[in-house]
């Protein structure tokens, strides 16, 4: 019988300008364990969610598992779970694509691994609503992906060592995805398009030449944050603190609330200046300082 652990990273999405279409992945994990019973279907979780996450088929991960079972024809008799989820929760870290990533990979182990890489992310793509988060989890460092026809479409970039990820989590204020889409405009201005272009295209350039103030321009955006800060008081103040304190770039991360800046030079009074400015409105946040992942989601599997 097979054990199964999956692990898969946290993941900052957009990172400013890339709206939709970029990710990168952080060292900072989710667990999932699972094997075959001989009956019924029980589920642990530990860490971020253990009283609150359903332990039904409402559960991400187990959803993402029946549906691989689905198109593979698989039909367990039963299953034994355990989760350990790390990444905090509805933060902007990725935490529901890990949740749907560790799931379907998985489930695809014990399916003897029926579906290809291409298969699983698109199929967490459409679970998940949206590639980024996904695509970076899978393959790790910094991703780049979007859609030819209806077809997902993606790479990735090693990210160098040294480049650090400062991450500013608010605790008391949480954003759902659904709202943070609901402030965006139908339309935006053509400049403001042409904007964000020449800011994506300054990002990966400033990311794969390690010139960093060249990838800091690429953090400004005029597509999703400025009409995202209404959810997220003292926003502005936060990207200036960071900045001054001495980030390359900062932005959201995901739709918030949690902000990213980026760097190479030492983290502590980044992070420092970002939790002043996020508590100046009454919010408190905890500081993460976490290296780039260039691994992506790695699995392991002992026959029992």
């Amino acid at each position: 019988m097979l054990k199964v652990k999956v692990r898969v990273p946290a993941t900052a999405a957009n990172l400013g300008a890339g709206f939709n279409c970029l990710g990168l992945a952080l060292e900072l994990y989710n667990t999932l364990e699972i094997s075959e019973v001989n009956s019924g279907i029980s589920i642990k979780i530990l860490g971020e969610g253990k009283i609150t996450l359903p332990k039904n088929r409402s559960n991400l991960s187990l959803n993402a598992i029946y549906k691989v079972f689905d198109m593979c024809g698989y039909k367990p008799k039963g299953l034994k779970i355990k989760i350990h989820n790390r990444i905090p929760i509805a933060r902007g870290l990725g935490s529901s694509a890990a949740a749907i990533v560790a799931g379907a990979v998985a489930a695809n182990e014990l399916c003897a691994k029926k579906l290809s890489q291409d298969d699983l992310i698109q199929l967490c793509a459409d679970l998940e609503g949206h590639p980024d988060n996904v695509a970076a989890a899978f393959l790790g460092g910094m991703t780049i992906c979007g859609y030819e026809d209806s077809k997902l479409i993606y790479t990735n970039i090693f990210v160098r060592y040294g480049l650090r990820a400062i991450i500013a989590v608010p605790q008391n204020l949480k954003v759902k995805t659904k709202d943070a889409v609901a402030v965006l405009p139908k339309r935006v201005p053509f400049a403001d398009a042409v904007f964000n272009l020449s800011r994506v295209a300054f990002f990966i350039n400033g990311m794969m030449s390690d010139e960093l103030e060249i990838m800091g321009l690429g953090m400004d955006d005029r597509l999703h944050q400025s009409y995202r800060k209404r959810l997220i008081p003292g926003l502005e103040d936060v990207f200036r603190a960071a900045k001054g304190a001495g980030a390359h770039g900062v932005a959201l991360s995901g739709a918030g609330p949690s902000v990213v800046a980026i760097t190479n030079r030492f983290p502590d009074p980044i992070g420092e200046a970002m939790k002043k400015a996020f508590a100046a409105k009454g919010i408190k946040a905890e500081i993460m300082i976490l290296d780039a992942d260039n691994e992506g989601v790695t699995v392991k599997v002992k026959r029992e």
